[in-house]
């Protein structure tokens, strides 16, 4: 049997509060982004385009994309490069796209990608690009469908 990685980028979080001996107070979350119509169809393109670059091997083209926090996450270009090669080793490519859509997750625009892969066919695969306002990168994750988070309101 074949596993695909339950997450290859995690999603971008906040930053992780200083320790200290008193207990640290709740971080609120984001407040949410309210996309106008043009804007969800431009992220929605975005996203597409992303997608088709990622599976297309151009992580230089993806890592010009990326925020500057997500592209440390990633570890850079070559971070990118290897989960590529990770995801086409262990799931192979996409044979039939099932669902292309704009999300949210954590109030956040999140393009959603889901489609049943060559190698993998347990479950459909889940790529997502969470996404500013202007279209940078700030989280990512690809999963078995099973394993991707639920986007808000789901």
């Amino acid at each position: 049997m074949r596993f695909l990685a339950p997450a290859l980028l995690m999603l971008a979080t906040a930053p992780v509060a200083a320790q200290t001996t008193a207990p640290a107070a709740p971080v609120a979350a984001p407040a949410p982004v309210k996309l106008t119509p043009e804007q969800e169809t431009k992220l929605t393109a975005l996203g597409k385009t992303y997608t088709r670059w990622f599976f297309a091997g151009l992580a230089d083209s993806l890592a010009g994309v990326f925020d500057a926090g997500m592209l440390a996450k990633a570890e850079g270009v070559a971070g990118i490069t290897a989960m590529m090669q990770q995801i086409s080793e262990r799931a192979g490519f996409p044979t039939k796209v099932l669902v292309e859509k704009l999300t949210y997750r954590n109030g956040r625009p999140q393009y959603w990608y889901e489609a049943e892969f060559s190698e993998f066919s347990n479950e459909p695969v889940v790529v997502r690009w969470v996404m500013n306002v202007e279209g940078k990168v700030i989280g990512s994750g690809m999963n078995p469908k099973s394993a991707a988070p639920k986007p808000d309101g789901v």
